[in-house]
């Protein structure tokens, strides 16, 4: 019977993790090139990593909406959802009725609309 013991749990984690941060960074870099230019591999997955958390915490967790999280903290900033530029977001993502991917949905929505808004 095989035995998987909490320090090989945690390595099989930290390599998920790893893994998931190698495809953001590719991913934030080809989505949003201008605001990543300058920005260097190892303070995109610092943004990374506290976006995900940051993320957790309004119970936003499938990798698809935590994606979509950290496109909003690279395109408005790690504050977005505090912000006084960006007050729409957090009534949007402490809404405690809504799922995680309802939330990131109405967050998308309000940006694409701002965005809109804005090019009048």
């Amino acid at each position: 019977m095989l035995k998987i013991r909490k320090s090989q749990m945690e390595s099989l984690s930290e390599a998920r993790l790893k893994q998931f941060e190698d495809r953001m960074v590719i991913h934030l870099r080809a989505a949003c090139p201008e605001e990543t230019r300058e920005t260097t591999d190892a303070k995109l997955r610092s943004t990374i990593r506290t976006g995900m958390d940051d993320a957790a915490k309004y119970e936003i967790t499938s990798e698809v909406d935590v994606r979509r999280y950290l496109e909003c903290v690279v395109v408005y900033g790690p504050d977005f959802d505090t912000n006084p530029k960006t007050a729409w977001a957090g009534p949007l993502l402490n809404n405690k009725q809504w799922s995680g991917t309802e939330k990131m949905n109405r967050v998308d929505e309000y940006a694409l609309f701002d965005f809109a808004r804005t090019q009048l």
